[in-house]
């Protein structure tokens, strides 16, 4: 329906072309015409005007049609000093607005040989039909060019349309995975060091005070980082995430060991990295149940490796939004995630191109 929309609105306004049947009664200026000349040239363009006007609403399959009655008008009055290649032009522009381009072509073919050949017919000179046989041609190929580019433009405008469309939703992928990162992240450090403060409030009121001072930083921090990613900013160094990782899990009562540097990971893979750790460390935390928790690191040559392993309960990491959103991060980079469960725990191993 939108197509069908589209091309009526392209065939738009017929009535100023309607200026064209001037050359209906031309041959007059030279050759007085009688009443019955006078009446046929009136009937003719009256029981065009309808087929004319009708021609710019209807369908494709009522095209063909409404091309041949306009034809058969001007071959009808061909023998009456009239200028009847005038409807066999509009006959042509007609049947151009086909959206096939070979039977739009085949159509003005046919019909710039049949008023060929009604001219000659009627023993007419040259002159007096080759005009309207070139016009059918030159109308009806011009026609056609236009409603290509119109179908180009709308193919164009599409894309671009769809283009957007995909960026919009990427977009939205991607401020979901950062933020479910960072409140994930966030939310289970501050219910750790609240939990911490709770216990030591009456044992220890100094170190209670100073992880309730962390609480609070943990919640600023959290917050620049929410802003952060609905910014399009998000992603730091990971070898600043590492350390974050390490101070998470320690203030879990998790031990962390770490092999590899970090800093030795290209800048580019290290940021998608550094996401997917903080994602992997949270999932620890909260699921696993671990006491010991190993974060490898390796850059080789063509890409560079992290590496989790605890030794909680296996395969800890569920196929929710978290590891959805890691997966997402890691293909779009070029990379992939591996699971496996150990026996106890779990590894998980993301690779990047570097």
């Amino acid at each position: 329906m939108q197509t069908e929309t589209s091309y009526q609105r392209l065939r738009g306004n017929g009535w100023p072309w309607l200026a064209y049947l001037i050359f209906v009664p031309f041959p007059w200026l030279w050759a007085k015409p009688d009443a019955t000349t006078i009446f046929v040239a009136a009937v003719a363009v009256g029981l065009f005007l309808p087929l004319y006007l009708a021609s710019i609403r209807v369908p494709d399959r009522a095209i063909i049609p409404i091309a041949l009655a306009m034809l058969a008008l001007g071959i009808a009055v061909a023998g009456l000093p009239l200028g009847w290649t005038t409807f066999c032009i509009y006959a042509g522009v007609t049947v151009a607005r086909l959206r096939s381009r070979r039977h739009a072509g085949i159509g003005i073919a046919a019909i710039a040989v049949a008023t060929a050949v009604t001219g000659l017919a009627w023993h007419q000179p040259i002159l007096w039909f080759a005009p309207g046989v070139l016009f059918v041609v030159m109308s009806g190929v011009a026609t056609m060019s236009s409603f290509a580019f119109y179908e180009r433009t709308q193919a164009l405008l599409a894309s671009q349309e769809e283009v957007r469309r995909l960026a919009g939703t990427a977009e939205r992928e991607r401020i979901t995975r950062d933020l479910h990162d960072v409140v994930g992240r966030t939310l289970t450090l501050v219910a750790l060091k609240a939990d911490l403060a709770g216990k030591l409030i009456d044992l220890d009121t100094g170190q209670a005070k100073a992880e309730l001072a962390a609480i609070a930083e943990a919640a600023r921090s959290g917050l620049a980082e929410v802003r952060a990613a609905l910014a399009g900013q998000m992603g730091g160094t990971l070898a600043h995430e590492t350390s974050a990782s390490l101070a998470a899990l320690e203030t879990a009562g998790i031990e962390p060991i770490v092999t590899g540097d970090p800093g030795a990971v290209p800048a580019d893979a290290g940021a998608v990295l550094a996401m997917t750790l903080r994602e992997a460390v949270t999932n620890v935390i909260r699921h696993a149940g671990a006491r010991r928790c190993a974060i490898g690191f390796e850059a080789g040559p063509g890409d560079a490796r992290l590496v989790v392993e605890d030794d909680g309960v296996g395969l800890s990491f569920r196929e929710g939004n978290g590891l959805r959103g890691m997966r997402q991060r890691l293909v779009a980079a070029g990379g992939r995630l591996e699971l496996q469960a150990l026996q106890p725990g779990t590894r998980l191993e993301a690779s990047v191109p570097a």
